[in-house]
């Protein structure tokens, strides 16, 4: 694995960390308003849904061809 992408998570991984600490005070104190109940109803579902549409299509859609990758050329 090229360490460059590895560093890349790491650091993706902490930034998520950071936020989710820092929101979770932040609504432990009262700095974000009270949402009524079932504001966000659904949304679960309808990401998954995009999520799954959008994986469907990364493995079903044929991939261009790169030049210099592969077991190399004949020319």
């Amino acid at each position: 694995m090229n360490p460059a992408i590895g560093r890349a998570a790491l650091a993706g991984l902490a930034w998520l960390a950071l936020f989710s600490i820092l929101y979770t005070l932040g609504d432990e104190i009262g700095a974000w308003p009270k949402l009524p109940t079932g504001a966000f109803a659904n949304v679960d579902l309808v990401a998954g849904i995009g999520a799954g549409v959008l994986l469907l299509a990364v493995l079903v859609l044929p991939r261009k061809a790169t030049a210099g990758r592969g077991s190399g050329s004949l020319g």
